[in-house]
């Protein structure tokens, strides 16, 4: 495959992007060693802003699969690990993600503009789909990954045929339609799967070919049956609203949009008019809340739920709204381009997450298979590839304009705190300046019906965060492999585990029993609040408030701080630790070695105090962390509405290594309490706080300090100790 760039002079001409969350890599340069040092390289001198610019990124992250080509091109093998599929669709699975990618620059540039070895991925189809091939990809199945991939296949075929179906000879062309012809005959899980029968009817359509219409149209039907309003939909019939509402469910209605409003299927029983407002209508609802999980200064998305490996897929809902010609109210294209933007380039610039061949890894901000879901294969990461969807629009058209600069997004559409009945959140974006200013998420409601690997971490933790990531389980012992950050741990085994090393479990939320957004009543009351219960065993019964601050306590700033409130009852004796915000736990200098004590020069560290609680005083016991991503902290407040308040501890709990999604090296701060059994309820207060980025200017110390001063409000209160 051949590749693109630009030249030196349109790079100079192009604007240097908004405020870059990281600058050009220093330790890679041209001339460093190794596949993954010039992919890296060749992305951080990119400045990510134009289209020639774009097309250019598509093709260093795709050039390093080329290597990894079988020798009849229709498999990528990527790696020796393995998804909960066979090894030929994980192959497969290579071959095809990359044209998520391909596509689009072949659909908006000529064929021999667009950099794309066309023949290369024809060879492969030939070979892939000859029952007789040695690189045959097999027929698929029920519930099959094979039925995945065959999505960005009809999705070529569908819009430029000319490339990828006309120059094939008629042998191929009949056994690639008998191959995609099983998408009509196979069971697919009841939730976005039914999109890629759509996209193989629309291509098979498209060529002529055997296809269903009735098919194309009960798949979609059932997406009317998810729809929850204002947006939002289900992905089936789960408690899960995470990305596949974003890059999945709506960025294939738009795709759709796209394909079924083009010459070919315009006016006929391929297009419904109906269906095409609708899709346009719901996508431009969900903007005005899904920009609320990205960070409006660094593009960074809040990380949550599952699939998170497949990263910068994340930006390809506002490429698909451009795509589709979709017009959100007060958001200029200028706008939805700089979210598209800054999210490309929060995720290009980071050396981390490629391997050393400069394939894309399993991992999120760095490579971590400690993170990864069981149908993670070293090809799935190139879901990625969806992001590049707006390079479909060609060259002139107003979206690559310079008429149409990235623009960032107006304060008017960020309000803060913004609840989300749809996914059960309470978004929260800091009043503060950047590099400080910190989105993040309450959250409580949600959680997957499915065995999946580390469900209650990506679901059920009480906050998410764009700056700080969360953390995954390492292992089943201890609070170190627990890594239990923005979440209430319990243990009923914590202290024999310290005697004998039998014990020290824990158990985190999964699934609650109940969850519901709460709101202060009267005219211009901002007062907000996430209610959640759960039980951590029959004899635990957890009842937990979430509160956003409002307003600038003294010393901090709206959104520095939110408040927990747990009212727990247990027939057992139990110990808690209540988790902040995980944080990179090396130092900024010097040979990066983990946080300890308190460094007065650098201003980072970590600090612990520990005294008698004593509520007429107001002094807290409290655990803080400052490195160079942010300052992270947690306060226990003495306070119950009845009963006597337990005795808390405070303590740094430094996670075992790979347990953070954002870093490799991790730490937390905790409060811990000893809870023995009686009918009364105990209450405990905390408050967590959080500053992202570092500098001299942030005050932090003044507003950590303000902790202090932390109440429960007066509106929420009243209804607490009823």
């Amino acid at each position: 495959m051949s590749e693109y760039s630009s030249s030196t002079s349109s790079l100079e001409a192009v604007p240097v992007p908004m405020r870059p969350l990281q600058p050009p890599i220093p330790a890679a340069t041209e001339s460093s060693s190794g596949a993954a040092a010039k992919t890296a390289w060749k992305l951080s001198m990119n400045p990510l802003a134009s289209h020639p610019d774009i097309l250019s990124a598509l093709h260093t992250l795709l050039a390093p699969l080329d290597s990894h080509l079988s020798a009849g091109a229709a498999r990528v093998k990527l790696g020796h690990t393995s998804g909960h599929f066979d090894d030929t669709a994980a192959e497969l699975e290579g071959f095809a993600r990359r044209l998520w990618g391909a596509v689009p620059a072949g659909i908006g540039l000529p064929e021999g503009e667009d950099g794309i070895d066309w023949d290369a991925y024809m060879d492969g189809i030939e070979h892939g789909i000859d029952p007789n091939d040695s690189e045959y990809w097999g027929e698929a199945v029920d519930k099959d990954q094979r039925l995945v991939e065959m999505a960005p296949i009809g999705f070529a075929l569908a819009t430029m045929p000319d490339k990828i179906w006309k120059p094939l000879i008629p042998e191929t062309k009949m056994q690639l339609a008998t191959w995609l012809l099983a998408a009509n005959q196979r069971l697919t899980p009841n939730n976005n799967w039914h999109f890629f029968r759509v996209f193989v009817n629309l291509g098979l359509c498209r060529v002529g070919a055997q296809h269903s219409l009735t098919g194309l149209h009960a798949a979609l039907d059932n997406f009317e049956e998810w729809y929850l309003g204002d947006g939002w939909y289900s992905d089936g019939a789960t408690q899960q609203r995470d990305y596949y509402i974003t890059f999945a469910i709506h960025f294939y209605s738009l795709v759709y949009v796209y394909i079924v409003t083009q010459p070919f299927f315009a006016g006929s029983r391929w297009s419904n008019p109906d269906r095409i407002e609708r899709y346009k209508l719901r996508a431009a609802l969900m903007a005005k809340d899904f920009v609320h999980w990205f960070d409006p200064d660094t593009g960074a998305s809040i990380p949550f739920g599952r699939s998170l490996t497949y990263r910068f897929a994340i930006a390809s809902f506002w490429g698909a709204l451009a795509l589709a010609g979709v017009e959100v109210e007060g958001m200029s294209l200028g706008v939805i381009k700089g979210i598209w933007l800054r999210n490309l380039r929060w995720w290009l610039w980071k050396k981390e997450i490629f391997n050393g061949d400069g394939t894309l890894g399993i991992g999120y901000a760095y490579n971590n298979l400690n993170m990864a879901e069981a149908y993670n294969s070293p090809g799935s990461p190139y879901w990625a590839m969806k992001a590049f969807i707006p390079l479909a629009l060609k060259p002139d058209h107003p979206f690559w304009s310079p008429n149409t600069p990235e623009l960032p997004i107006p304060p008017s559409h960020l309000p803060s705190p913004h609840p989300i009945p749809n996914s059960h959140m309470i978004i929260v974006h800091s009043s503060r300046p950047s590099p400080s200013a910190h989105t993040y998420a309450l959250a409580s409601g949600q959680y997957a019906g499915f065995v999946m690997r580390h469900s209650a971490e990506k679901y059920g933790k009480l906050a998410y965060s764009a700056t700080f990531g969360f953390c995954v389980p390492t292992g089943a012992y201890g609070l170190e492999q627990a890594a239990p950050d923005c979440t209430l741990a319990i243990s009923d085994d914590a202290e024999s585990g310290n005697e004998n090393g039998n014990g020290n479990h824990w158990r985190v939320r999964r699934v609650p029993l109940d969850a519901k957004i709460i709101r202060e009543e009267g005219e211009g009351a901002k007062g907000t609040a996430l209610y959640s219960r759960w039980d951590a065993w029959k004899d635990i019964d957890v009842q937990t408030w979430l509160v956003p601050v409002t307003g600038d306590l003294e010393g901090s700033k709206e959104g520095d701080w939110h408040i927990r409130i747990h009212r727990i009852t247990t027939g057992r004796e139990i110990w808690t630790s209540d988790g902040g915000f995980s944080v990179r736990a090396q130092s900024s200098v010097g040979s990066q070695r983990r946080l300890t004590g308190w460094a007065e020069e650098q201003d980072e560290g970590i600090e612990v105090q520990n005294t008698e609680t004593d509520a007429a005083e107001r002094v807290t016991t409290s655990a803080v962390i400052r490195s160079s991503v942010g300052t992270t902290g947690i306060v226990s407040v003495p306070w119950a509405p009845s009963g006597e308040i337990p005795t808390p501890s405070a303590r740094v709990i430094h996670t075992a290594p790979n347990s953070s999604i954002m870093f490799s090296q991790s730490a937390l701060p905790a409060i811990t309490h000893h809870l023995t059994p009686r009918e009364e309820p105990y209450w405990l207060l905390l408050g967590v706080f959080a500053l992202s980025g570092k500098s001299k200017e942030d005050g932090w110390r003044d507003a950590w300090q303000a902790g202090a001063k932390l109440v429960v409000p007066e509106w929420l209160a009243g209804t607490l100790s009823k």
